[in-house]
């Protein structure tokens, strides 16, 4: 399967969200990057979503069980 908007996705990069999971949101076509809203804001104490910005090779499709 290919990621597309709307897949859930495993964080593999940055160090400091690995394993988090995410939606994608988006896709930059110019850059090729994947807009990702992380599921859980751990990151600190607020209510907002995290964005995050990443290369395909940063992110792991999680499949449907």
């Amino acid at each position: 399967m290919m990621i597309k908007i709307g897949s859930l996705v495993k964080i593999l990069y940055p160090q400091y969200v690995f394993e988090y999971h995410g939606i994608v949101e988006a896709s930059e076509d110019i850059t090729g990057r994947w807009i990702i809203r992380l599921i859980v804001n751990s990151l600190d104490n607020s209510q907002e979503p995290v964005l995050l910005s990443l290369n395909e090779s940063d992110i792991e499709l999680v499949l449907p069980k």
